[in-house]
């Protein structure tokens, strides 16, 4: 099965989230001491820089803007996307899944708010909701 047809399943505070395999470039775990948080942009949520192959990427904290309570983020998820590497503090990974046993839905109205928002539909993994990240907008800020 190749990287496009998997996903990543993983949890900031109580809230699953997921990700498209091939939008993950490392996970790196135990990071809080090596984050340099003197690096900080909070118009985009960046809480600092991670050191990753000789340069330095912005690490993302996405629970302070969800306004999610996350338990001990001590997991970064090393992202690529179109502006480069950057990283997502997580609390939890469950665990690498095949999208064909999920099942994708439209966002409830309910969830829509207007300006920014990161995730665009809900995946469904044995009944249980994942919302999957947009991350160019998690990372950009993009206004909708």
């Amino acid at each position: 099965m190749d990287a496009i047809a998997r996903r990543l399943l993983f949890q900031i505070g109580t809230v699953g989230f997921c990700l498209n395999l091939g939008e993950l470039v490392e996970i790196r775990e135990q990071i809080t001491e090596l984050i340099d948080y003197s690096q900080v942009d909070q118009q985009v949520s960046v809480v600092g820089t991670l050191p990753f192959h000789q340069a330095s990427i912005p690490v993302v904290n996405l629970a302070s803007r969800l306004d999610i309570l996350s338990v001990s983020p001590d997991i970064v998820l090393v992202l690529n996307s179109s502006a480069g590497n950057w990283g997502l503090l997580v609390d939890h990974v469950e665990g690498f899944y095949s999208a064909t046993e999920m099942t994708d839905c439209l966002v409830p109205l309910l969830l829509q708010a207007d300006g920014w928002c990161c995730f665009d539909r809900i995946a469904l993994y044995s009944g249980i909701p994942f919302l999957r990240l947009n991350l160019s907008d998690c990372y950009s800020g993009a206004e909708r």
